[in-house]
């Protein structure tokens, strides 16, 4: 049975799927995969949320992340900004070629490590980030006032463990 149309109230507790698909998952129907179900929820709050404060600012939505990333951490290595925003370097590339042209950031080939390049936010850039931030976080606060504090924590505890279960090992930390 597929959850994917459920009421405004959600699923009660014990109609969760997840706690009868057997141990090899074999009871549980593609929508309610949890890759599924967080795959429409982000996208859900991609489409009807953060593009339009995005847009109110003419950014893009990748475009407002590594804005926000840099506002927050910059300088920083192209590779550290791909890792940290889960981008792939030639997709950020794509980004933020056209916020360098709108004088948001600069990229620059690191002068110690010919390969390497780092990318910083101009104080244009910094600006408006900080013009977008307090929308964000009030948009985002409001989606957290649909959960109670305890199933904020428990959301925040369980996001990060699987956060955690699905990040590959590094390769010194595989076992042999």
């Amino acid at each position: 049975m597929s959850t994917l149309k459920r009421q405004a109230g959600g699923p009660s507790p014990s109609g969760c799927p997840w706690l009868g698909a057997g141990p090899r998952g074999q009871g549980l129907a593609l929508d309610d995969y949890p890759s599924a179900l967080l795959m429409r929820v982000a996208n859900l709050i991609q489409a009807e949320i953060t593009s339009g404060y995005a847009r109110a600012h003419q950014l893009t939505v990748p475009e407002w992340r590594l804005l926000a990333r840099l506002c927050e951490s910059a300088p920083m290595q192209l590779a550290a900004l791909c890792r940290t925003s889960f981008f792939d370097k030639a997709y950020a590339g794509r980004v933020l070629r056209p916020l360098e042209q709108r004088g948001l950031v600069t990229m620059k080939t690191d002068d110690t490590h010919r390969r390497r390049v780092i990318v910083d936010i101009t104080a244009a850039g910094r600006q408006l980030a900080r013009q977008v931030q307090p929308v964000a976080r009030r948009h985002q606060m409001r989606l957290l006032d649909a959960l109670e504090p305890a199933e904020r924590a428990a959301l925040y505890t369980s996001l990060h463990k699987l956060l955690d279960a699905a990040t590959p090992a590094r390769p010194e930390e595989k076992e042999a």
